[in-house]
């Protein structure tokens, strides 16, 4: 039996790719203690499944959202002053471009890179993206869980 060749990628129609595809599979993860998020300010960088999420004491309420802006991917808090998000009306506010995230849903509010020129042909660089945000569980003990 003839198998025939698909000309545009080279593999035999019937075959099956033997590429190896790596899946991780999302979980609750333990980051911390609504304790130890009031002790640093109501703010808090953790790490989950290796990326850097921000944690938010929002009047009682623990969200998450990525600690990385979605324009350049610089942090929303960092090691120097110099990257220090503020927290206001539900959002978190990028240090570096001034652009409000609503803390619940990720979503851009206001303008987008209000710090930035608006450029000739490039704009502000990169499209309006939403902050990802995470899914927070709170222990009656207080443990905070993140699902990443």
């Amino acid at each position: 039996m003839a198998m025939s060749v698909c000309r545009s990628s080279g593999v035999a129609r019937g075959a099956v790719s033997r590429r190896a595809v790596r899946v991780e599979a999302a979980a609750w993860s333990k980051v911390g203690s609504t304790a130890g998020l009031k002790s640093a300010g109501g703010k808090q960088v953790v790490e989950v499944s290796g990326q850097k999420v921000l944690l938010v004491d929002l009047a009682g309420e623990v969200v998450a959202v990525s600690n990385k802006c979605s324009h350049l991917g610089l942090p929303l808090v960092g090691k120097t002053g110099l990257f220090q998000a503020e927290i206001k009306d539900k959002c978190v506010v990028c240090p570096a471009h001034g652009t409000y995230f609503d803390l619940k849903t990720g979503a851009v509010k206001g303008e987008w890179c209000p710090k930035l020129p608006n450029l000739p042909v490039v704009g502000k660089g990169p499209g309006q993206k939403p902050l990802p945000t995470f899914q927070v569980r709170v222990s009656d003990a207080g443990e905070i869980e993140v699902y990443a």
